[in-house]
């Protein structure tokens, strides 16, 4: 169900009346692994065993279930009081006044004194606060050590030497070391996520700022022509092997690839469905040019309704999730590096080596790459699994790389003009 016709307004300002039964009912919704949920869980608890009035109702979803059912939701008038929100709904949420504005509540009521300015960015629409981030991730490679080291093919030892041409050569190696049914690489051809930090190597952004496309249809060309020769060299995992394991299981966890990408902040899960040992690195640049294109993003930000009846006990369960100490501790850094001071230097001592490399990529990206200053423009969920649909006509060979990039571009003109208007 789509939120297009909905506009809703934002709540008067008067805390609704406390149930007679004394207890103050909140929804949270997210989505994520069993380990999120279980992390999520043990939080909750520990915010209500301090605040028995608050009882919080927390609802795991699947992502690609996630915004479906939210839609619905919200169009029902069942929205839940508080929502795990993404980077490319924000506006479109926001347009549609659906979120709370939170910088009503800052700093009296949500302490971000210490938090990173520009990571706090980019849950803003107007220079407003309408989610805040739960994590600073980045969209990087996840790689199977023990897959490494048997094919002998080490990383390389600077992430400037790491170039999309070196990858092919990178991931043929490996698929030559390792025998038949194993390749060196995922398929990175349907994810906007590397599309983007494709793009942004270029100079670009996937956006403009008012809210357009900024890029050609020669990207497009070239980073889907880029995949068709992965996959015709062998370096590449084939549709017809990744089709098999039906979305349920990445072909890293299956052991059919030695490299997958991810965002960053997930390799906890991953990490937890094999026995071998996974590392992450960042993607390869390209040749030539400086600009890495990888930037410190916002893994999820948490937003509260702007129909929720208790915003009082909302913003409060918010700023315990971003500034109490035992919140911080359980929590970890799942969601990502916290964009807090504070809670990255609590949780240093205790990080396990895999967490403390995520910790130090984060920072040199912080160092070395260009921020995103363009908000997602609502749509851009929908140019998202635009590219996914396109993509799996390539696959399948339903349409040439002109076709592909075409329709592609075609489209996503149509749905951000549509938005726009």
């Amino acid at each position: 169900m789509s939120i297009g016709a909905l506009n809703l307004a934002a709540c008067s300002g008067d805390t609704a009346t406390i149930p007679t039964n004394g207890t103050v009912p909140l929804q949270f919704t997210y989505w994520g692994s069993t380990v999120r949920a279980q992390l999520t869980n043990n939080v909750v608890q520990l915010y209500q065993k301090g605040r028995p009035h608050t009882q919080i109702s927390a609802q795991l979803i699947d992502f690609a279930s996630y915004w479906p059912k939210l839609a619905t939701q919200v169009s029902g008038g069942g929205a839940p009081d508080l929502l795990q929100m993404d980077m490319r709904y924000v506006d479109l949420y926001v347009k549609k006044g659906l979120l709370l504005n939170l910088s009503r509540f800052t700093p009296q009521s949500i302490d971000l004194h210490d938090f990173n300015p520009v990571l706090l960015s980019q849950g803003k629409v107007k220079n407003t606060i309408y989610g805040i981030p739960l994590g600073a991730n980045f969209s990087g490679i996840f790689y199977d050590q023990t897959m490494l080291e048997k094919a002998n093919v080490p990383l390389p030892a600077q992430v400037h030497d790491w170039t999309w041409d070196q990858y092919v050569e990178y991931s043929l190696a490996i698929a030559r070391a390792l025998g038949p049914g194993v390749y060196g690489s995922d398929d990175a051809s349907g994810n906007i996520l590397f599309l983007e930090i494709f793009v942004r190597q270029r100079g670009k952004e996937l956006y403009t700022s008012d809210g357009r496309r900024g890029f050609a249809k020669q990207d497009i060309q070239d980073w889907l022509t880029y995949w068709i020769n992965m996959r015709k060299i062998g370096a590449c995992i084939p549709p017809n092997i990744s089709g098999d394991l039906n979305n349920s299981t990445n072909p890293l966890i299956a052991g059919k690839v030695a490299i997958t990408f991810q965002p960053s902040n997930t390799i906890k899960s991953y990490q937890s469905s094999t026995p071998h040992t996974i590392g992450m690195y960042i993607a390869p640049t390209t040749a030539g040019l400086k600009d890495p294109g990888t930037y410190l993003k916002a893994s999820q930000l948490v937003s509260a309704s702007a129909t929720t009846k208790y915003y009082s006990e909302a913003v409060s369960f918010i700023n315990f999730l971003l500034n109490d100490t035992s919140a911080i501790k359980v929590l970890g850094i799942e969601r990502g590096i916290p964009g807090s001071a504070r809670a990255q230097n609590l949780l240093k001592p205790a990080l396990s080596a895999s967490d403390l490399t995520q910790l130090n990529l984060v920072d040199q990206i912080s160092a070395m790459s260009r921020p995103k200053v363009v908000l997602d423009p609502p749509g851009a969920g929908e140019v998202e699994s635009l590219l996914a649909f396109v993509n799996q006509g390539l696959l399948y060979g339903k349409l040439t790389i002109a076709e592909a990039a075409e329709n592609f571009v075609t489209q996503t003109d149509k749905i951000l003009e549509r938005v726009i208007a």
